[in-house]
């Protein structure tokens, strides 16, 4: 009775460990990471700029800011569904998401090193 019941736990131990390091692929059309975190990058930027604008109607802000994510939408050859779809996927990850993340705030340190914070 023992020897079964270790080669169960033994069996279910391995299903377990390969379920987890299996890594999830993400849907079909959502942008790679890389991607995500180049457009992300030139977002933030955007925003910045829009802030350091300091207009008092937040309507001029948004019509500013929406302007500059066309133009980087269209940088990226990616369409705003592409986008949103894929923003939706990597924040139910956060692990993920994490890492975009961690690569977005290098391209923004690399551009502050090189002076080159325009997108």
């Amino acid at each position: 009775m023992k020897f079964t019941t270790g080669i169960t736990l033994s069996v279910l131990f391995t299903l377990l460990l390969s379920s987890c390091s299996e890594e999830e692929k993400p849907p079909k059309g959502t942008l790679p990471e890389e991607k995500m975190a180049a457009i992300l990058t030139d977002i933030h930027l955007a925003e910045s700029r829009v802030n350091r604008l300091q207009l008092k109607s937040l309507d001029s802000s948004l019509m500013i800011f929406n302007r500059l994510k066309i133009d980087i939408y269209k940088k990226h050859k990616v369409d705003t569904t592409a986008y949103r779809e894929s923003y939706s996927y990597y924040m139910s990850r956060p692990e993920r998401m994490t890492t975009i993340y961690e690569k977005v705030n290098k391209k923004i340190e690399e551009r502050e090193k090189n002076n080159n914070i325009k997108f």
